[in-house]
């Protein structure tokens, strides 16, 4: 384990991994919102929606879980969306306990039309890396991942 640097100036705080990841994490995250405001959407329905359209049918736990949102936050925002015609939703087949939520055909060409600026955000951040650079990066933040994973056990 390497030695923190804890001096009496804010610098120490650059050289802080959690603290870098959540500067790059709450700036794109404040970009993706400025690109999404045209469209009318917020970063928790793009989750939402970024999550059907991975999985179309999914159920309410499986939104909080890949959207990283609480329960009720994803069930005021599918309400809004349901409201809107972007998704709807269906008991599922055999097992009436379940409501699965699917993307309607507006909320998969809001999706679309959302994609291409949204996408456009990551290519701007990982502007001068190589594909190589790229995969690396993400191996490192998906080994991160899972090392908190681990610990959350």
């Amino acid at each position: 384990m390497r030695e923190k640097k804890t001096g009496d100036n804010e610098a120490f705080l650059d050289d802080f991994i959690p603290y870098v990841m959540y500067r790059i994490t709450n700036r794109m995250n404040m970009d993706l919102q400025d690109c999404l405001r045209p469209q009318k959407i917020n970063v928790s329905r793009w989750r939402v929606l970024c999550a059907l359209h991975a999985k179309d049918g999914r159920n309410m736990s499986d939104l909080c879980t890949f959207t990283m949102m609480e329960q009720s936050s994803v069930s005021r925002v599918i309400d809004s969306m349901e409201k809107e015609k972007l998704v709807t939703r269906k008991l599922r087949k055999n097992d009436n306990r379940y409501v699965l939520v699917y993307l309607t055909a507006k909320g998969r060409d809001v999706f679309t039309k959302a994609s291409v600026p949204a996408f456009s955000r990551e290519d701007r951040a990982l502007e001068g890396f190589s594909e190589e650079n790229r995969e690396q990066l993400l191996d490192y933040l998906n080994r991160i991942l899972d090392n908190i994973r681990e610990d959350a056990r």
